[in-house]
């Protein structure tokens, strides 16, 4: 016969179970709520009129140098700047949020983050060079990282657009 201590001891196994399981099934839950949320961020940014905007007028910028781009594009025109800057910081701050595996690049995909892929052709040589010249290797390296995930999640996807990309800024006019 089983003793009284057995059942109590039991009883407080199957609770210790009940409650594990509990808190598994809630922090799953609050997982899925802040991935939703996050999405939602970044949904807003991509495809809000004030981002298109902002992704229209930072694609449209021209310059022939980089010391064009500092004199044309920099903190002496703050409309300008805050034009590609602000979007370079998004495409930052999702690229750590992947990196850290708090955000799932194909969602970051889904909801529109392949438009990253031509702004960093455009800009990766200026990148490049403001590295070199004054922020460090590490500028917008995430941006970086976000773009080339975007890239090879859009060649699975399509492997004929590498041939694309290398026309893109001669096919599609800026003004």
């Amino acid at each position: 016969m089983v003793g009284i201590t057995e059942i109590s001891a039991m009883v407080a196994a199957l609770g210790v179970l009940v409650a594990a399981i509990d808190y598994i099934i809630s922090l799953r839950h609050n997982m899925k709520i802040r991935e939703l949320e996050i999405c939602r961020f970044v949904s807003s940014e991509f495809s809000s009129e004030e981002g298109s905007e902002r992704y229209a007028a930072m694609m449209n910028l021209e310059w022939k140098d980089l010391e064009d781009f500092i004199q044309k594009c920099t903190y002496s025109n703050p409309e300008v700047f805050s034009k590609y800057a602000t979007q370079f910081v998004l495409w930052e701050t999702t690229g750590f949020l992947i990196k850290k595996k708090v955000f799932k690049v194909e969602d970051a995909y889904d909801l529109g983050g392949y438009t990253a892929i031509p702004a960093w052709e455009k800009y990766k040589d200026i990148i490049h060079g403001l590295r070199e010249v004054a922020w460090g290797k590490d500028f917008w390296s995430n941006a970086e990282f976000f773009a080339q995930e975007m890239l090879k999640i859009k060649l699975r996807k399509d492997a004929s657009f590498k041939d694309k990309l290398n026309t893109l800024f001669t096919t599609i006019p800026t003004n």
